[in-house]
C-alpha cells in the first residue's frame, strides 16, 4: 500500500508542476499567440514520467489483477486530487482567458473546471489500469524469461 500511496503522490506532484506552467501560459495567451514548445515539452515529460510510474507500479505488483485494480485506484486518487489541484491552479488563468474573448456567466468557468476534473479522473483511471497491467506483464515476462 505504501508503494501505491507513493505513486499517487508522485503523480499528483507531476500534474501540479505541469499545471503551474500551463497556468502561466494560459495567462499569457492571446488570440495571436501560441503555446510555446517548452510547455509542450514539459507536458510530454510529465506524461512519460506518469506512464513510467504506472508501469513501475504494475511491475512491482507482478500480478495482473492486482495491477489492474491498483492502477485504477491510484489513477482515481491521482485524477481526482491532482485534477482538482490543477483546476485550482489554472482557474484564474482560464477565467481571464475566457473573459478576454467572451462574455459568459460566472458558473461557466466552474462548470468547465468540473468537467476538466471528471475527464482527468476518467483518463487517469483507464490509463493507470492499462499501464499498470502492462508493467505487470513486463515484469512477468522478465521473471519467467526465455
Amino acid at each position: 500500500m505504501l508503494v501505491a500511496i507513493s505513486a499517487a503522490i508522485a503523480l499528483i506532484v507531476i500534474g501540479t508542476l505541469e499545471a503551474a506552467e500551463s497556468a502561466r501560459q494560459i495567462a499569457e495567451l492571446t488570440s495571436l499567440s501560441r503555446i510555446r514548445p517548452n510547455g509542450a515539452g514539459l507536458s510530454a515529460l510529465g506524461v512519460a514520467a506518469s506512464a513510467g510510474i504506472f508501469i513501475a507500479l504494475g511491475w512491482w505488483l507482478h500480478e495482473d489483477r492486482a495491477a489492474l485494480r491498483m492502477g485504477a485506484l491510484v489513477g482515481f486518487v491521482a485524477g481526482v486530487v491532482g485534477g482538482s489541484l490543477r483546476a485550482t491552479l489554472i482557474a484564474g488563468a482560464v477565467r481571464g482567458a475566457i473573459a478576454r474573448n467572451a462574455v459568459v456567466p460566472e458558473w461557466f468557468v466552474a462548470a468547465v473546471l468540473i468537467v476538466f476534473v471528471v475527464v482527468s479522473a476518467l483518463v487517469t483511471i483507464a490509463g493507470g489500469a492499462a499501464l499498470a497491467f502492462a508493467g505487470s506483464r513486463l515484469g512477468s515476462a522478465r521473471r519467467t524469461g526465455p
